[in-house]
Formats: C-alpha cells, structure tokens, sequence
C-alpha cells in the first residue's frame, strides 16, 4: 500500500506537498522539511531493487514519445509488491515547473528472487504544461526522467526535447571569441543513423578574416554554459555523422583548458553515416571538469553541411 499524500512530521511543517516549488529550505529551527512518509511511501514484507533504468530514445520532438524501462526484482524471502512510480520534472521551462509530478505507476507481483522489467510511455500529455497564456504547450528543454518505489528513492534519467526547429529550450552559449564572422545553424531533421527517428543537421559557411575561422555546433552537457560535469566515469565519446565529404574536427572543452585551444580530433563527414569513436583521453582530459563538445568545420572557406545522431559519452 502507498502513501497517497504527504505526511509531515509536525503541524509546523504544514503544507507539505512532494510536487512543491522549487525554492530555499524554509524549514524552523531544529526541525526538518523532510517529511514522515513522503508521498508514494510503502511498506513490504520483502525487499525490493530497481535498477538498469532507461529512456529510449534520449531525445525525441516536442510531439514524440519514448519508452521507459527500468527493472525490479524481489531481493527478499518472501513474495510481495511493489509500485514503480514514474515521475517527471522539466528544469527550465518559461514559468516555474515543479521539482516533480507523478506521471504513471503500476503494481508489480514478484516472487523472492523475480525480477520483471516495467516500462513506462511518456507522451506529450505527460510533458506538457500550461504557459504563461494558459496555453497547453510542450516547451523544448531537458526533462528528469525519475523512477523509484517513492517520491524521495527515485534513479533519474535525462530526456531532451527538441521543437520543430531545433529549438533545444536552453540558454544559449555565449558566442566563440576566435571564429571571426563565420556562420552556423542548426536544424533537427528526419532520418537518422541505424534507422533513427531524427538527427541534427549543421549548415554554415567559413568565411577569412580571423586568425582561425570555426563555425559549428556546440554541445552543453551541464544545466547551464559555465556549469561543468564530473564524467570521469565515462571513458568513450561516440557519435555517427555523415554529410559533404568534407573534414570535420570533434573537441572537448573541459574548466582546466577554457580559455585555450582544446584538443581535437579529426573525422570525415561522408555520404554514409559513420560511426566515430574516440577515448576520453584523447583530448587530454579525465572527464572530470567537462564543459562543452564542439563539431566544426575550420579554416576552409566556403559553405559546409553535416549532421551528428547518437551522440554518447559512456
């Protein structure tokens, strides 16, 4: 049995909702915000693990949907239940999102040492929300995906959302200091590598007057440009890419080198889609402090075009 609402420690904890407002700890002294039994809270005569969570794919159009997966098993002696409970929250949105809503929940019987994979369906009902006009909309950006047995033991995933036109929903970065007036721009397109449902195309043109002249696309893997992410338990950057058949370069901008040439390496936009794949250590870098990857076309005048699916880092 689950906890349908939240229970508070004391009346001066009141209210207390899980799908709150993201704001400061407005807890009084010596007391707590955390609840007594947070919303979703279960009790079981077994034990029960989640693991191997999953949302495919990892990035879908403002209208798509994407499947959510996540194994249970029974780590007990007894035989029980348990409720996988899906709940989703969007970081940067035009007005304030919740720090989660539940989404979707299912009830799964398992015998001691059972494990059985549950998926969920994320549609655009599950990722809209009403704007500042009172519109349903579904606004590009990056959603947590969280799934656990409560709303306070959840594993979360990310997934982006991206608009019709490439709209990613996140802040841009400031432009590139030494790229002179060379151009670039971006445009989400269907059809991707291993029968994707989309990739991203790149256009632009290189033009002289700068002491190096880049133009591409740049990738933020923090939640916004001057965060840095601790990767340093990846160890592979890969991606596909295919287009004019010219030479491309791949780099990886980490806090230790911002502000210096990062360290590059080099592909070929074919007629074909390609796999590339590169270690970590080939740009010089742990992952420990990463802040940006950059595809670009560099120092060839003259207009370019290539597009990048299936970009991971593991």
């Amino acid at each position: 049995m689950c906890c349908l609402i939240t229970f508070p420690h004391s009346v001066g904890d009141l209210p207390d909702f899980y799908n709150h407002k993201p704001s400061a700890n407005r807890s009084y002294a010596f007391s707590t915000r955390q609840p007594l039994f947070p919303f979703g809270y279960g009790l079981s005569y077994t034990t029960f693990k989640f693991e191997n969570l999953h949302v495919e794919p990892a990035q879908i159009f403002a209208g798509g949907t994407a499947k959510v997966s996540v194994d249970v098993s029974n780590a007990g002696s007894r035989d029980g239940d348990e409720v996988p409970q899906l709940y989703i929250r969007q970081k940067i949105a035009s007005v304030t999102r919740p720090v989660m809503q539940l989404k979707g929940f299912q009830r799964v019987t398992l015998r001691p040492g059972e494990k059985k994979t549950v998926e969920f369906t994320i549609t655009p009902d599950a990722l809209c929300m009403l704007d500042a006009d009172m519109h349903k909309v579904v606004e590009p950006g990056i959603f947590e995906v969280m799934v656990g047995p409560s709303s306070d033991q959840t594993t979360t995933v990310p997934l982006a959302v991206v608009g019709a036109h490439g709209e990613t929903g996140l802040p841009l970065p400031p432009p590139p200091p030494a790229g002179g007036k060379s151009t670039s721009a971006i445009q989400a397109v269907a059809g991707g590598a291993n029968g994707s449902k989309g990739a991203l195309r790149v256009t632009g043109e290189i033009l002289p007057g700068a002491p190096f002249t880049w133009a591409g696309v740049f990738f933020l893997p923090g939640s916004s440009p001057s965060d840095a992410v601790n990767l340093s338990n990846k160890k592979t950057l890969s991606f596909w890419a295919k287009g004019d058949g010219k030479n491309y370069a791949v780099a990886v901008q980490t806090e230790s080198n911002s502000g210096q040439m990062p360290a590059l390496q080099l592909f070929v936009a074919g007629p074909e889609w390609k796999q590339y794949s590169f270690q970590l250590s080939d740009f010089k870098t742990d992952g420990s402090d990463l802040k940006g990857i950059a595809f670009a076309h560099a120092q060839e005048p003259g207009k370019f075009e290539f597009e990048i699916d299936e970009v991971e880092i593991k």
